[in-house]
Protein backbone atom coordinates (compact mmCIF):
# COMPACT_ATOMS: atom_id res chain seq x y z
CA UNK A 1 0.00 0.00 0.00
CA UNK A 2 2.82 2.60 0.75
CA UNK A 3 4.77 1.26 -2.47
CA UNK A 4 1.17 2.18 -4.16
CA UNK A 5 0.96 5.66 -2.63
CA UNK A 6 4.39 6.60 -2.89
CA UNK A 7 3.58 6.23 -7.13
CA UNK A 8 0.57 7.95 -7.25
CA UNK A 9 1.80 10.84 -5.60
CA UNK A 10 5.23 10.73 -7.83
CA UNK A 11 2.94 10.34 -11.01
CA UNK A 12 0.96 13.31 -9.89
CA UNK A 13 4.28 15.02 -9.51
CA UNK A 14 5.25 14.12 -12.87
CA UNK A 15 2.18 15.03 -14.09
CA UNK A 16 2.21 18.60 -12.62
CA UNK A 17 5.38 19.45 -14.25
CA UNK A 18 4.25 18.21 -17.39
CA UNK A 19 1.50 20.63 -16.78
CA UNK A 20 3.34 23.46 -16.22
CA UNK A 21 6.01 22.67 -18.71
CA UNK A 22 3.18 22.80 -21.54
CA UNK A 23 1.38 26.23 -20.05
CA UNK A 24 4.89 28.23 -20.24
CA UNK A 25 5.78 26.48 -23.75
CA UNK A 26 2.20 27.46 -24.30
CA UNK A 27 3.06 31.60 -23.27
CA UNK A 28 6.50 31.51 -24.50
CA UNK A 29 4.60 29.74 -28.32
CA UNK A 30 2.33 33.01 -27.99
CA UNK A 31 5.05 35.62 -27.24
CA UNK A 32 7.54 34.34 -29.64
CA UNK A 33 4.47 34.43 -32.52
CA UNK A 34 3.03 38.11 -31.16
CA UNK A 35 6.58 39.31 -31.77
CA UNK A 36 7.05 37.51 -35.58
CA UNK A 37 3.87 39.48 -36.48
CA UNK A 38 5.05 42.82 -34.56
CA UNK A 39 7.88 41.92 -36.99
CA UNK A 40 6.17 42.53 -40.37
CA UNK A 41 5.25 45.78 -38.65
CA UNK A 42 8.31 47.22 -37.81
CA UNK A 43 10.04 46.13 -40.93
CA UNK A 44 7.07 47.88 -42.62
CA UNK A 45 8.20 50.63 -40.62
CA UNK A 46 11.89 50.01 -41.43
CA UNK A 47 11.48 49.88 -45.33
CA UNK A 48 9.17 53.22 -45.00
CA UNK A 49 12.09 55.08 -43.66
CA UNK A 50 13.98 54.17 -46.33
CA UNK A 51 11.53 55.32 -49.42
CA UNK A 52 11.09 51.56 -49.90
CA UNK A 53 7.49 51.98 -49.90
CA UNK A 54 5.90 49.12 -52.13
CA UNK A 55 8.16 47.01 -49.59
CA UNK A 56 6.86 48.80 -46.54
CA UNK A 57 3.04 48.40 -48.16
CA UNK A 58 3.54 44.43 -48.84
CA UNK A 59 4.36 44.26 -45.08
CA UNK A 60 2.01 45.86 -43.68
CA UNK A 61 -0.60 44.03 -45.64
CA UNK A 62 0.50 41.14 -43.76
CA UNK A 63 0.45 42.77 -40.41
CA UNK A 64 -3.02 43.60 -41.12
CA UNK A 65 -4.29 40.39 -42.42
CA UNK A 66 -3.01 39.06 -39.36
CA UNK A 67 -4.76 41.67 -36.82
CA UNK A 68 -1.31 43.26 -35.78
CA UNK A 69 -1.77 46.79 -35.38
CA UNK A 70 -4.64 46.46 -38.21
CA UNK A 71 -5.44 50.42 -38.28
CA UNK A 72 -2.32 51.24 -38.47
CA UNK A 73 -0.96 48.99 -41.10
CA UNK A 74 -3.84 50.02 -43.21
CA UNK A 75 -3.18 54.17 -42.40
CA UNK A 76 0.06 53.15 -43.27
CA UNK A 77 -0.43 51.69 -46.35
CA UNK A 78 -2.27 54.40 -47.25
CA UNK A 79 0.71 56.77 -47.13
CA UNK A 80 3.08 54.69 -48.78
CA UNK A 81 0.53 54.58 -51.56
CA UNK A 82 0.19 58.74 -51.49
CA UNK A 83 4.29 59.16 -51.65
CA UNK A 84 3.71 56.55 -54.48
CA UNK A 85 1.31 58.80 -56.31
CA UNK A 86 -1.54 56.21 -55.82
CA UNK A 87 -4.07 58.29 -54.54
CA UNK A 88 -7.45 55.78 -55.71
CA UNK A 89 -5.39 53.07 -53.66
CA UNK A 90 -4.34 55.67 -50.79
CA UNK A 91 -8.05 56.16 -50.10
CA UNK A 92 -9.41 52.50 -49.93
CA UNK A 93 -6.36 51.66 -47.41
CA UNK A 94 -7.62 54.87 -45.37
CA UNK A 95 -10.71 54.08 -45.73
CA UNK A 96 -10.20 50.50 -44.08
CA UNK A 97 -8.18 52.39 -41.07
CA UNK A 98 -10.49 54.82 -40.67
CA UNK A 99 -13.62 52.30 -40.01
CA UNK A 100 -11.51 50.42 -37.78
CA UNK A 101 -10.46 53.30 -35.81
CA UNK A 102 -11.23 56.81 -36.19
CA UNK A 103 -8.22 59.49 -36.10
CA UNK A 104 -7.48 62.88 -37.44
CA UNK A 105 -4.55 62.46 -39.49
CA UNK A 106 -6.46 59.30 -41.11
CA UNK A 107 -9.54 62.13 -42.24
CA UNK A 108 -6.35 64.45 -43.42
CA UNK A 109 -4.26 62.15 -45.08
CA UNK A 110 -8.13 60.46 -46.89
CA UNK A 111 -8.71 64.79 -47.46
CA UNK A 112 -5.18 65.51 -48.81
CA UNK A 113 -5.60 62.17 -51.57
CA UNK A 114 -8.78 64.01 -52.87
CA UNK A 115 -7.06 67.63 -52.86
CA UNK A 116 -4.82 65.70 -55.58
CA UNK A 117 -7.66 64.46 -57.21
CA UNK A 118 -8.68 67.64 -57.26
CA UNK A 119 -12.35 66.60 -55.48
CA UNK A 120 -12.09 69.82 -53.08
CA UNK A 121 -15.54 69.87 -51.64
CA UNK A 122 -15.27 65.84 -50.24
CA UNK A 123 -11.57 67.33 -49.28
CA UNK A 124 -12.99 70.21 -47.51
CA UNK A 125 -15.39 67.91 -45.70
CA UNK A 126 -12.62 65.54 -44.67
CA UNK A 127 -10.52 68.18 -43.34
CA UNK A 128 -13.54 69.56 -41.39
CA UNK A 129 -14.02 66.25 -40.07
CA UNK A 130 -10.35 66.08 -38.70
CA UNK A 131 -10.27 69.41 -36.98
CA UNK A 132 -13.29 68.57 -35.21
CA UNK A 133 -11.31 65.68 -33.86
CA UNK A 134 -8.40 67.82 -33.08
CA UNK A 135 -9.09 71.89 -33.00
CA UNK A 136 -5.49 72.30 -32.27
CA UNK A 137 -3.99 70.89 -35.67
CA UNK A 138 -2.93 73.73 -37.44
CA UNK A 139 -2.49 71.80 -40.89
CA UNK A 140 -6.07 71.04 -41.06
CA UNK A 141 -6.85 74.49 -40.62
CA UNK A 142 -4.24 75.49 -43.17
CA UNK A 143 -5.56 73.14 -45.32
CA UNK A 144 -9.16 74.33 -44.99
CA UNK A 145 -7.90 78.34 -45.87
CA UNK A 146 -6.57 77.07 -48.95
CA UNK A 147 -9.43 75.26 -50.27
CA UNK A 148 -11.98 77.74 -48.92
CA UNK A 149 -9.74 80.24 -50.86
CA UNK A 150 -9.39 78.00 -54.09
CA UNK A 151 -13.03 77.45 -54.04
CA UNK A 152 -13.55 81.23 -53.99
CA UNK A 153 -11.52 82.25 -56.82
CA UNK A 154 -13.33 79.44 -58.96
CA UNK A 155 -17.02 81.81 -58.09
CA UNK A 156 -15.04 85.09 -58.74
Amino acid sequence: MFGTLYTNKSACIVISIIVYTLKVFNMISIILFWRSQMNYFNEGNKFYNTQDYQRAIDCYKKSASQNINEACAYYNSGVCFIKLKKFDDAIVLLNRALSIKRESKYLFNLGYCYVMKECHDKALRLFNLAWSIDPNDKDCENAINIIISKLHKKTI
